[in-house]
């Protein structure tokens, strides 16, 4: 045996003799504060011949009655009860395989109609260990974590999807589990050791831990050092940027309001899906995650309503103003759509889209519309587009000439005979249209349920639904979809606040504003972009978005 062998046999073999309660830590040197999303170096020394472990956790403890999203709070704490774990945990270690074991894990679709590949796949994580497996002085070196039920709870939100969207809010690697036990990466080239290091020398005990923890931690935030299961110090969270409390990201806010009123532009072109390209520039771009305790679908969602609540409301006006709101069937749908956006579609909501499933279904609308700009930008529904776009421009001509003349008020006058809740004829502008209030109910209903669910307008089913099933022209069926978004806007954020889902209602400013801008640019600039190559290039964008939402190909997991 060499001498160096030698002595290490010697020293850990009178640890053994001197137990657990001698300190193993000889020094530790931990900073004052970092900068969110900056790494954090400890350094220091410990007994000779130990492993090391470096537990970094949030101060401040969260138990499952601390939740004030309704859903969140009956689901966590029926799996959970009053246990409280730290938000933010990782144990850093030079003996990972005492805490969890890498191994191949099914992610994806795991269950449901779309538990096939290539919905559902294989991804390596790091499963870890259960509380039974876990040798005693392992266990005695995890800092404020100390009982088998914190351990399952932190198993919890670090593996399940609900779980990490919810409390722990760290990207996932790969598309499995987020990070909580790590190791060099030098040593072990794992991809939740991307960007730790580990270094420790056993013969003289001294080591060097670096690692960069979750870079949306609030200001502020308190996190605890641990070193071999003794408190090393507290490290303060300084802010990076502007902190969204509610949506619980760093952002510059001119990031959002430039890319809103992008959108904006591109909502003037399509002339729908708006609430659609906000909910994914939310979940993509801007990576809205919540407050601690709501999980991150049920910020996105009233967050994203906010723009649709705000943009119909100049085009309401108007409408109003010249007579053009055909009230027998707006008043219906609308109130069908309030009915299903307040009473059913963030219950529903709540409980079946947390994120996971939320961004997968949001993938499958960008695929449905995705289709329809493509085929919108064929030369047979250019050509419909164009007959259309006559038909509008000869009843505001018409308009216009009855408003020369004054008989504006007297065309824009709804007239009828006799009200029928099925079925009944109604003079709008000199024409005659068959008006089905109870069909606008019950359709109200389900597209209101649908439409708040996703936290989106609905036009894009809207106006399909007046002009091929019901055979509205567009110029009647364009304001009552503006009325029916308004509607859901307001029934689905009355809901979500009620049920402890607030918006981030700065970045709600911001996309609205940023939105609203872009809706008023984008009619004088239209006519000099593209259209055709711009729909497809969308066209595109949203089928990429469905296979990133989706996870359809292997390396957007």
């Amino acid at each position: 045996m060499s001498r160096k062998n030698l002595y290490l046999f010697l020293v850990t073999l009178s640890l053994a003799f001197v137990g657990m309660s001698t300190s193993q830590v000889m020094a530790a040197t931990v900073p004052g504060s970092i900068k969110a999303g900056k790494p954090l170096t400890i350094e220091g020394s410990i007994t000779p011949g130990l492993d090391l472990y470096v537990v970094i956790g949030s101060e401040e403890l969260f138990k499952s009655s601390d939740a004030i999203g309704a859903k969140e709070k009956g689901q966590l704490v029926k799996k959970f009860a009053d246990t409280a774990i730290p938000q933010t945990y990782y144990v850093i270690t030079t003996a990972p395989e005492q805490l969890a074991t890498p191994k191949v894990s099914a992610k994806g679709q795991t269950k449901g109609i779309f538990a096939f590949p290539p919905f559902k796949y294989d991804v390596r994580v790091n499963k870890i260990n259960e509380w039974s497996a876990i040798p005693v002085q392992a266990k005695a070196m995890l800092g404020m974590v100390t009982s088998e039920d914190q351990w399952n709870y932190l198993v919890y939100t670090h593996e399940d999807k609900f779980g990490i969207n919810t409390i722990a809010k760290e990207q996932p690697i790969g598309g499995g589990n987020t990070r909580m036990v790590l190791s060099d990466y030098s040593v072990s080239k794992e991809g939740w050791n991307k960007g730790v290091s580990v270094k420790l020398d056993k013969l003289t005990g001294k080591f060097s831990v670096a690692m960069t923890p979750y870079k949306h931690i609030a200001p502020d935030s308190k996190l605890a050092i641990y070193v071999n299961g003794e408190k090393a110090g507290v490290t303060s969270i300084e802010k990076s940027a502007f902190f969204f409390k509610t949506g619980g990201i760093y952002m510059n806010p001119l990031v959002v309001l430039i890319g809103s009123f992008i959108i904006g532009v591109l909502f003037v072109i399509m002339g729908a899906a708006g609430g659609l390209f906000t909910a994914a520039f939310q979940v993509t771009v801007l990576g809205t995650k919540g407050p601690l305790g709501i999980n991150a679908a049920n910020t996105i969602k009233p967050t994203n309503l906010f723009l649709t609540l705000c943009s119909p409301i100049t085009g309401l006006m108007t409408y109003f103003k010249e007579k053009r709101f055909a009230w027998p069937v707006a008043i219906f749908f609308a109130l069908g759509i309030v009915i299903g956006a307040f009473f059913l579609g963030p219950n529903f909501s709540a409980k079946y889209l947390p994120l996971k499933a939320y961004k997968f279904y949001l993938g499958i609308i960008c695929l449905v519309i995705g289709i329809k700009l493509f085929i919108e930008s064929l030369p047979s529904s250019i050509e419909k587009k164009k007959a259309m776009k006559a038909i509008i421009q000869k009843f505001n001509a018409a308009v216009k000439e009855a408003k020369s003349t004054g008989k504006a008020m007297e065309l824009g006058k709804v007239e009828f005979e006799k009200f029928n809740m099925v079925k009944f004829d109604m003079r709008f502008w000199g024409e005659t249209f068959v008006a089905r209030p109870l069909i606008m109910l019950f359709g109200g209903v389900l597209m209101g349920m649908i439409a708040s669910s996703f936290g989106v307008g609905g036009g894009f089913m809207f106006m399909p639904f007046m002009t091929t099933v019901l055979g509205y022209p567009m110029y009647l069926a364009v304001p009552i979809a503006l009325a029916g978004t308004f509607a859901t806007s307001v029934g689905g954020i009355a809901k979500y606040i009620l049920m402890g889902y607030q918006p981030d209602w700065i970045m709600a400013v911001c996309i609205a504003a940023g939105a609203m801008a872009g809706g008023m640019v984008g009619p004088k600039i239209q006519k000099h972009l593209p259209e055709i190559f711009l729909k497809r290039l969308l066209a595109a964008a949203l089928i990429i978005v469905f296979m990133n939402y989706t996870q359809l190909l292997w390396f957007m997991r």
